[in-house]
């Protein structure tokens, strides 16, 4: 009896702080996304991310206002009661932020750059972990950002090498 008394509370015990880091994470990453959609849907008035990661042209014109209503869209989609819409969300959120890394490294930027969006990538990671399981999770995280890295391959314009940055041995 005693035994199957501690079996409960330590499952009880478990599901709270899965429940909690669920929340923490759901929580960063609601108010990341609702402050980073005011930008995206403002960028083609103030160039603000064009300019300050020197990628002018990198993507399509309409790209960054829409990625800004998705993400405030996911920033809200993370609090519906649904949890298919709770993952739908870390879906996109692994998709869109792998594409970011990607955005990263084709316009050869410093490889840390590239942490910034994987962070995310790796919150939803972990959100998806705690609803569905680690396996789950992960299979669902490769598929994602395979997504992301297809479209990015379609959408990021890659430099163009000038003279100046040419190679000296070319």
């Amino acid at each position: 009896v005693g035994d199957s008394s501690a079996a409960t509370r330590l499952r009880t015990c478990t599901a709270m702080t899965d429940a909690a880091f669920d929340f923490a994470l759901r929580v960063a990453e609601s108010i990341a996304f609702a402050l980073h959609s005011a930008v995206a849907i403002t960028e083609p008035c103030h160039g603000a991310v064009e300019c300050s990661f020197n990628s002018p042209g990198s993507l399509p014109t309409w790209f960054w206002p829409v990625a800004g209503v998705m993400l405030a869209v996911v920033s809200a989609a993370n609090w519906l009661g649904s949890p298919g819409v709770v993952l739908g969300a870390q879906a996109y959120i692994v998709a869109f932020h792998s594409g970011g890394v990607f955005w990263h490294l084709r316009l050869k930027h410093h490889p840390v750059a590239g942490i910034s969006p994987g962070v995310f990538v790796l919150a939803a990671t972990a959100v998806a972990a705690l609803r569905v399981g680690v396996a789950v999770a992960l299979l669902g995280t490769v598929v994602c950002a395979a997504v992301g890295v297809g479209l990015g391959l379609v959408l990021v314009r890659p430099p163009k090498v000038t003279e100046k940055d040419a190679p000296l041995l070319a």
